[in-house]
């Protein structure tokens, strides 16, 4: 019998395939092949050159949440985790993504496993923050509209709603009511998975200057994804109407679009949100071209992911193995050490110490 987490990955499997049906009836393979044999190798190794220091600076990032988890490891050490999480979210398509191969790699390393995973999950958190606002902002200052909506309301609407989540987490009262609502519609188990990352925020109670770099960093890594496209798509000779402007927020949007866990690591969401963005009559490319940028990107990330697969070979790892024990931290028994699995909470004051309206 089918399992949950098989039937999942088939139904993923069947979602990317068929978006990937829908593309090459709509584009002609022979084209496609044209726009990228014809690329121009220079714009497309700077584009690799330009999203390895963008990865560089994200683990960077990811250095810096760990002083306040008291989490002590060189930045050496934790970029080649990093990178063996872009070696198995890329290279190696699993139902759990790179991410949590991060906590894996940095809790074999500590043996602790809150705190690991609270340090992965607020450099996402910080990451997603500084990607949404680069896109609210340069989409108000150009008034941008894809199929006549303009997307600056949209995107402000995604940040009010995501800057209100954090602050719910990050105020006791506030998470006091959350925890209330969830309980009187018994929803246990997503009261359990808000209390446990409601106390990992707590080690970056007034840490605000390290917040603010972080999401300068976030800021700075958002605007470097935007480049490697542009110099991506110059390898194509492929020129929008708004320039720079129109790489500066579609970006994001279909960084966001692939998020959506309705496929596998994204793929055939990702081909398809930059043909259906980038042939916008705002933006005004063609399909061939559009489709021939998606996969550069593709190129672009598969390459950023060669140094995990090298650091994985050179430490000996075997794939099996790792993928069992990173699969283990999602279970819900825990581990023996550090209590609950998954995205359990970092060290934290007791609640009885915490201040009631403080941040």
């Amino acid at each position: 019998m089918m399992t949950k987490k098989t039937a999942t990955l088939v139904l993923k499997i069947a979602v990317s395939l068929g978006i990937y049906v829908w593309i090459f009836k709509k584009i002609h393979v022979g084209d496609l092949w044209e726009e990228l044999s014809n690329a121009k190798v220079g714009y497309f190794v700077a584009a690799v050159l330009v999203y390895y220091l963008a990865q560089g600076l994200s683990a960077y990032r990811w250095y810096l949440m760990l002083k306040p988890l008291d989490i002590k490891t060189s930045y050496p050490r934790l970029l080649s985790y990093y990178f063996l999480g872009v070696f198995f979210n890329f290279l190696m398509p699993t139902a759990i993504g790179g991410d949590v191969f991060r906590v894996y790699y940095l809790n074999k390393e500590t043996r602790r496993l809150s705190a690991s995973t609270a340090s992965v999950f607020i450099d996402r958190d910080v990451g997603m923050a500084g990607l949404v606002l680069v896109a609210a902002v340069v989409a108000t200052h150009a008034g941008m509209q894809i199929g006549g909506v303009t997307l600056a309301p949209v995107f402000w609407l995604i940040l009010f709603g995501f800057l209100l989540a954090n602050l719910a987490l990050f105020y006791r009262r506030s998470y006091d009511l959350l925890h209330r609502v969830l309980s009187l519609f018994k929803l246990k188990k997503a009261d359990e998975k808000v209390e446990r990352i409601f106390l990992s925020f707590n080690a970056f109670r007034g840490k605000w200057g390290l917040m603010a770099t972080a999401l300068f960093l976030s800021i700075v890594v958002q605007v470097g994804c935007a480049l490697v496209n542009l110099l991506a798509a110059s390898a194509i000779g492929l020129k929008t109407n708004n320039g720079w402007i129109d790489y500066l927020i579609l970006i994001p949007t279909i960084g966001l679009v692939t998020m959506a866990p309705v496929s596998v690591n994204g793929m055939g969401l990702r081909e398809g949100a930059y043909i259906m963005l980038f042939t916008s009559a705002t933006v005004g490319a063609n399909e061939h071209q559009a489709a021939a940028l998606a996969f550069l990107w593709l190129g672009v990330t598969v390459a950023t992911g060669l140094p995990g697969g090298i650091i994985y070979v050179l430490r000996g790892g075997k794939r099996e193995d790792d993928l069992h024990k990173a699969e283990a931290l999602l279970e819900p028994e825990g581990d023996h050490n550090n209590g609950p699995a998954g995205f359990a909470p970092a060290p934290a004051p007791p609640r009885e110490e915490e201040p009631v309206s403080s941040v």
